[in-house]
């Protein structure tokens, strides 16, 4: 049984491919307090291990399975890569680049203190870093290296090995020194430091609906009995409490639907639209409450709007809301803002970018309202455009094999690097022309997801049975530059951004995270300070770093190994 199943995995490469997915992805679910391996590391040991028996997996999988990932890197940070290249962001922007270029500088002190090969270098930078991106766009410039196969498989190899080993300590260490050790070197206390951000935001403000950090909204019926309601004006009603709007009245039986100047009359029953907090003194004011399905049976909408206005983007919540409303009632509330998927604080001095989308829930005329002037609505469309992506992966290998000379040194992008080109761009042009280039959040995540971890599990497998004698010969090194590497740059990068670009230390905490592009270390600020507040600092990092992390595998490949 055991000889027909090394047989099959030998025989067909592509059941070993799935075999060290399947089995890394569980591997990387294991939970240890709260760390966990994840997936691509997971299926890059258990593709170490079942290499062990020799197996010959074709170079080309790894090409692909690796372009899948990158490209949608790509497409999801386009928006944001893009937006962040202006002055509001600038400092964020020259922290990423920074930190980069820091990290770059002790992966080759690294390279000369221990004589690393290429292989080496490029996988303790993609390990120690958690990027492993870098491994990707490494492994197609050493493909492109004038040296024969055997010395290329050896590389690869290499790299491999040196991934594995320092990739450990690189998520454990990033989480540990920005959710510990960054804290206490500043001497910041992150809820009492995340309180102030807010308040700097003017969290202490009250604002009106649209602006409003709550999400819990409900529906309520009251009979108007009150006399200090009996013949006010709806308009009346809405300018006592700022969080509320009467949206239908139900008099003599017959239903009327909403006018602000539409006087109460004893009986009449009102349909109330409102945050929970807002209702509590309506027994007193109006009246009861009461069970009455016709009052409150009014239209409602969830919609995910896309900001793309160019008058509204860069504004705060607060000089947003007071552009769109103005001074008459919209019956909307704000359920969440996102950017890149991670929630943003609700808080009115909040700055918004364009890509950022609004989850507004409401009255469907004036939902639809808002949604013109701010944007689009985001269609629940699950169809990916298919053509334009398989198009732009093409346009972006070619672009990636163009070569120019500095000097005498030949320079390419490579076709890890085209690929990512192709993503932004066109991820970038999404975001503006919907209607083109179609690509779900679901599917980026599968390409991404997939790509990656397919693509651990395939270099691991290729690195075989010669993983063991490069343990043997640079493990020790590997584990101890891996920490240096992991840990130098955010060190440098975090006084930098302190105390020369005086960044707060939240928007700091989120743009370290961010800068290595590691959100589990954000996640960890996030849950010690109770404030989503470090998100304004990760998204723009996030998006920088991924282009300029990935073009230092090129580099390193072109310095270490002539």
């Amino acid at each position: 049984m055991l000889d027909f199943f090394l047989h099959a995995l030998r025989a067909n490469p592509e059941i070993a491919v799935f075999l060290a997915i399947s089995l890394g992805v569980l591997l990387g679910r294991i939970q240890i307090g709260s760390f966990h391996l994840g997936s691509v590391a997971g299926a890059l040991l258990m593709g170490l291990l079942i290499g062990q028996i020799g197996l010959e997996v074709p170079h080309e999988l790894k090409s692909v399975f690796f372009a899948l990932f990158i490209y949608a890197v790509g497409f999801k940070s386009g928006p944001e890569f893009f937006g962040s290249l202006n002055r509001g962001t600038l400092k964020l922007v020259l922290l990423s680049v920074v930190l980069c270029a820091t990290a770059l500088g002790v992966i080759l002190g690294m390279y000369h203190l221990f004589h690393f090969d290429a292989g080496f270098t490029a996988g303790l930078g993609a390990g120690a870093l958690t990027d492993t991106a870098i491994m990707g766009t490494a492994s197609s410039a050493i493909s492109q290296l004038a040296i024969d196969d055997a010395a290329k498989s050896q590389l690869n190899s290499h790299m491999a090995v040196a991934y594995a080993i320092t990739y450990l300590f690189g998520t454990i260490g990033l989480i540990v020194f920005v959710g510990s050790i960054a804290p206490k070197l500043l001497r910041v206390d992150l809820r009492q430091s995340a309180r102030e951000l807010e308040r700097e935001l003017g969290i202490e403000r009250e604002e009106n609906a649209i602006s409003i950090p709550y999400t819990r909204i409900v529906v309520r019926a009251h009979r108007a009995q009150s006399a200090a309601a009996i013949g006010q004006r709806i308009a009346d009603v809405e300018a006592r409490h700022a969080a509320l709007s009467v949206e239908r009245v139900i008099r003599g039986g017959q239903i009327l639907e909403r006018d602000p100047q539409l006087r109460l009359e004893s009986g009449d029953i009102l349909g109330v639209y409102a945050l929970r907090e807002a209702v509590a003194d309506l027994n007193d004011w109006i009246g009861p409450e009461i069970d009455n399905p016709d009052s409150m049976s009014f239209a409602t909408r969830d919609a995910d709007i896309v900001l793309t206005s160019p008058r509204l983007a860069g504004k705060t919540i607060h000089q947003i809301k007071t552009l769109l409303v103005g001074a008459d009632r919209m019956g909307c509330y704000i359920r969440s803002i996102t950017r890149q998927g991670l929630e943003l604080p609700l808080l009115p001095d909040t700055v918004l970018r364009r890509g950022d989308v609004i989850t507004l829930v409401g009255r469907t005329a004036s939902v639809e309202a808002l949604a013109a002037q701010i944007g689009r609505v985001r269609a629940n469309n699950y169809k990916s455009d298919i053509a334009i992506h398989t198009l732009g992966m093409v346009v972006g290998s070619l672009v990636g094999m163009l070569s120019t000379h500095i000097g005498m040194i030949p320079v390419e992008l490579g076709i890890g690097g085209g690929m990512l080109l192709a993503g932004l761009l066109i991820g970038w042009y999404n975001s503006r022309h919907p209607e083109v280039g179609a690509l779900p959040p679901a599917a980026q995540w599968a390409f991404s997801e997939f790509g990656l971890t397919a693509f651990g599990a395939v270099v691991g497998l290729l690195a075989g049975p010669a993983a063991i004698a490069a343990i043997q010969s640079q493990g020790a090194a590997l584990l101890l530059s891996g920490a240096l590497v992991t840990i130098i740059p955010p060190l440098v990068t975090l006084y930098f951004g302190r105390y020369v670009l005086g960044l707060h230390p939240m928007i700091l905490f989120g743009a370290l995270a961010g800068a290595q592009t590691e959100a589990a270390s954000m996640n960890k600020i996030i849950e010690q300070s109770g404030s989503n507040t470090p998100v304004i600092g990760f998204t723009v990092c996030y998006a920088i770093s991924n282009v300029l992390l990935a073009v230092c595998g090129p580099i390193i490949v072109a310095v270490t190994a002539g």
